[in-house]
């Protein structure tokens, strides 16, 4: 493909650095059946890694209940042969940066859906589709600034050598491509933050620019999958993690910190916690755990009716964090009625309100975790009152309605 000209200045502040557009195209392909509405994202589910982006294919399914035509790109650059499958239901290309444009520049779509935008993503769509309203949901990481997980840096030296490596060069294109997307006009963009708190304190922050068009909608917390049913007593002497094991950010040591703790209380024994989760920091984190009779532990992923049947089976969610642009999973275990034990940190009091639908701790205060379960434990009351709003508040947040069908409808004005 030939250099062409854009509507992003490379020398301008609030416009993202260009890719090199010179490589030849690979070919399209049949064109057949293509879908009314693209969704475009860096991974998605397949029968082979069902986790990947999960959330995304709860969206799509979804749309596709509504009678939206969607289909899914998944965009990943080491590819250079396309190919498609189907997942549950969706149509899912798999391709490079050089097919996937190809694929902008032939099929006009009544709109673009983009999660985890990066530059190969919204390039092509600016290049041949200006005039397509494009809808970009902000995650996370795609537009924080390097040193926002400080967390991982307590570990060594590695990994801040790592950030710093991306400071100057990947760090700064993708806020730069980020503030240019929450503020231009030269596209049709609306911009979907998880949170408010995300919003106001580290995209615009980040990035130095306002959302032009914000909109904030939570991911969906399925509360058919994660049914609520009314507690027992019983139920608060059972303590559930479940969390990844792949980063200081889920403050798994906190966890294990604050059931040591409880093991010097009197009424320890009565209690059962049960951990599950994978990552690298797993065995490590565990370890101090291991020989309480009374703390079960298990390293692995956990499909959803799995999740589902240990929240049925437990009372409490312990759920410390150090940085949550939402924290779904304990929204989840709300849905089922476990009352979150969490962190008066980050986004977690917009989605748990202390002492109303769950109970939250300072930052990096194990002991206040404990306390609180102590809490529970002696006030049965509070116990039953704080499970029932629990179910309540996250299904009026984060419920089909309030996520999904706002989606919908925003789709639906793009016509």
């Amino acid at each position: 493909m030939p250099e062409t000209t854009t509507a992003l200045d490379p020398s301008h502040p609030g416009s993202p650095t260009l890719l090199d557009s010179t490589r030849a195209a690979e070919p399209l392909g049949d064109t057949d059946g293509r879908a009314d509405v693209l969704l475009v994202a860096n991974t998605y589910p397949s029968d082979q890694a069902l986790y990947r982006n999960a959330f995304l294919h709860r969206r799509v399914r979804a749309y596709l209940e509504a009678g939206i035509d969607v289909e899914v790109y998944y965009l990943h650059p080491p590819v250079t042969e396309s190919y498609r499958y189907v997942f549950d239901g969706v149509r899912v290309t798999v391709g490079g940066p050089t097919h996937y444009e190809e694929r902008i520049a032939h099929h006009r779509y009544r709109a673009i859906l983009v999660h985890f935008a990066n530059e190969h993503m919204i390039r092509p769509v600016v290049e041949h589709q200006p005039e397509t309203p494009v809808i970009v949901w902000v995650h996370g990481f795609e537009a924080e600034a390097w040193h926002r997980r400080w967390f991982n840096f307590t570990d060594g030296s590695t990994q801040i050598r790592e950030a710093l490596a991306k400071k100057d060069d990947y760090h700064v294109a993708q806020l730069r491509l980020m503030g240019w997307l929450m503020s231009t006009t030269e596209l049709d963009v609306r911009v979907v933050h998880v949170s408010d708190w995300f919003r106001r304190t580290i995209v615009e922050p980040d990035t130095g620019m306002p959302t032009r068009r914000p909109y904030v909608i939570p991911n969906i917390v399925d509360g058919d999958f994660f049914p609520y049913r009314e507690k027992e007593t019983d139920d608060r002497l059972h303590v559930l993690s479940i969390r990844p094991f792949a980063s200081h950010k889920y403050a798994n040591d906190q966890t294990v910190a604050a059931i040591l703790e409880l093991s010097t209380r009197p009424f320890f024994d009565r209690l059962r916690f049960t951990l599950r989760g994978e990552g690298p920091m797993f065995a490590e984190t565990v370890s101090p755990l291991r020989n309480l009779p009374t703390v079960s532990v298990e390293e692995g992923f956990l499909r959803q009716d799995e999740i589902a049947a240990l929240h049925a089976s437990h009372g409490i969610f312990l759920a410390p964090t150090r940085f949550d642009s939402q924290g779904v999973s304990m929204c989840e275990a709300m849905a089922s009625g476990l009352v979150p034990v969490s962190t008066a940190i980050a986004a977690i009091p917009e989605f748990v309100e202390d002492r109303e639908s769950g109970l939250l701790a300072a930052p990096e205060d194990p002991v206040g975790l404990a306390d609180r379960i102590e809490m529970l434990y002696y006030n049965t009351e509070l116990f039953h009152r704080l499970s029932a709003a629990a179910a309540r508040r996250v299904r009026d947040q984060c419920g089909a309605e309030a996520t999904v069908g706002r989606e919908i409808e925003m789709i639906g004005r793009t016509r």
